[in-house]
């Protein structure tokens, strides 16, 4: 028997600081159609483990900042958005201060407890 926890939460192989900065623009684009105003990506700093996912920081106009631990592959290959097509299981989480999750969640996990609701 075979037991799933937390899908998409291990080592992304074959990963770049490439893709992962690609996939951090796209990301931040998302953002701002969230209707946040994104003012910068921090530097990708050094990751704590070498897992194949890179470490930014979001830092939105208001001050507020997110790390963000974005796994570098290609675009399509992160970026689940819950379309029909797409298949949750097949796509590495992203972690957002501390916390992982799949893109479409991601960008929810970036709001202030007060934005919620």
């Amino acid at each position: 028997m075979t037991i799933i926890i937390n899908p998409g939460t291990g080592p992304v192989p074959g990963a770049t600081q490439e893709n992962a900065a690609a996939a951090m623009v796209v990301f931040c684009d998302d953002l701002r159609a969230q209707g946040k105003t994104v003012a910068a990506i921090g530097e990708r700093r050094a990751a704590g483990n070498d897992d194949g996912r890179f470490t930014y920081d979001v830092i939105l106009a208001d001050g507020e900042t997110h790390e963000i631990e974005m796994p570098g592959l290609p675009v399509d290959q992160v970026r689940y958005l819950g379309t029909d097509e797409q298949d949750i299981w097949d796509f590495p989480r992203l972690y957002v201060d501390g916390s992982s999750w799949v893109w479409c969640y991601a960008l929810d996990a970036c709001q202030r407890e007060d934005e919620e609701g």
